[in-house]
């Protein structure tokens, strides 16, 4: 079968497509630990996603195969092929595949790991670079960010440079999920365009409009709860953990670093959602330099709690998936006026 031509009532196939990427990971079941592969294939007419729970060494990325007696079936609205101890797959050495590119062109608020290659436009800020090694060779990755006027979205490219300040058309970055947001990677295969246009990066929306992980969304809210166990916490300052005991597993040896952690609830008439904020956002709100958090640790509760809880505010966020749904982590924070927003809430309804 070709790739196009599979559907929700397939249950078994057979497949000559291209092995586009191959990923590893090993997690712990009843029986102990285990390993599966994933990735994707492509032929002349679309690209899938694949789990395969056992996979021949000798088969790269690039490789075409044939693959017999595979399963299909739905995950997260899109299906994907596995292969189990019954697939075949077999090697078909000196033969090529031509792919074909289906990119879907999406604004940065809407991609999701449903569409695992998308086309986006946006400008690159707060880009780093590093060296990595690969096959004996030195590249570079350049890491950062790439915002629209939706939202605000890490990115990674491998050996392609991106610069700060520039806006860009990029078709075929891929989609994956990290830190429970969405990233984007380039690779040797996107293309990359510079792209002049108007972006406006205001970025005002209600919570109701966000469906899917956002970053640097304003939102006008009201905190209806305040959490009870909010407070100051220490972190590890080489891996930013919260620790529970004092010390850090892996830097035992490294010092310690005073946060505050607190959790709360908002609501801005057409939605209400949990959201954190750390010490970034609350520390100016309360009016309190960081070396100084040691010296109102006791006040630090009844500071916050009397600043935030049944107020109005203007918040920055982040909205981030969890177990339960979205979710959101607060960059910032300023004070609004009640009023105002009490009667958009009103006029909503």
């Amino acid at each position: 079968m070709k790739l196009d031509e599979i559907d929700n009532k397939v249950n078994a196939v057979d497949l000559k497509v291209k092995i586009l990427s191959i990923d590893k990971r090993e997690i712990n079941t009843s029986r102990g630990e285990s390993v599966y592969y994933y990735g994707l294939i492509g032929d002349e007419t679309s690209v899938m996603a694949y789990t395969a729970w056992e996979f021949p060494g000798v088969i790269k990325a690039g490789d075409v195969v044939e693959i017999k007696y595979a399963r299909v079936k739905e995950y997260n609205g899109r299906l994907r092929v596995y292969m189990d101890s019954k697939t075949e797959i077999i090697l078909k050495p000196g033969e090529n595949l031509d792919v074909k590119n289906t990119y879907k062109e999406v604004k940065l608020q809407d991609i999701s790991t449903k569409t695992p290659f998308v086309s986006v436009s946006g400008m690159i800020s707060a880009i780093t670079s590093r060296e990595y090694n690969k096959e004996g060779r030195k590249f570079l990755i350049y890491s950062g960010f790439i915002e629209d006027d939706t939202s605000r979205v890490r990115i990674s490219s491998f050996g392609r440079p991106l610069e700060n300040g520039k806006i860009y058309s990029i078709k075929g970055a891929r989609v994956a999920e990290f830190n429970k947001q969405m990233e984007l990677s380039v690779g040797d295969k996107t293309d990359i365009e510079e792209s002049p246009q108007d972006i406006n990066f205001e970025r005002n929306f209600k919570i109701f409009d966000i469906k899917n992980p956002a970053g640097s969304i304003n939102i006008d809210v009201f905190v209806i709860t305040f959490g009870l166990k909010s407070g100051i916490i220490k972190r590890c300052e080489i891996c930013n953990k919260p620790l529970s005991t004092g010390v850090c597993a892996d830097h035992p040896n490294e010092k310690t670093v005073l946060d505050i952690f607190t959790y709360f609830t908002v609501d801005d008439g057409t939605g209400i959602m949990q959201a954190i904020a750390g010490k970034n956002a609350i520390l100016p709100l309360i009016g309190i330099e960081e070396d100084e958090i040691p010296k109102y640790a006791n006040e630090i509760y009844d500071k916050m709690n009397e600043k935030l809880y049944g107020h109005a505010f203007k918040m920055n966020v982040d909205f981030v998936i969890n177990e339960d749904g979205l979710s959101l982590r607060v960059n910032s924070i300023s004070e609004l006026d009640e009023t105002g927003l009490k009667n958009d809430m009103v006029e909503g309804v």
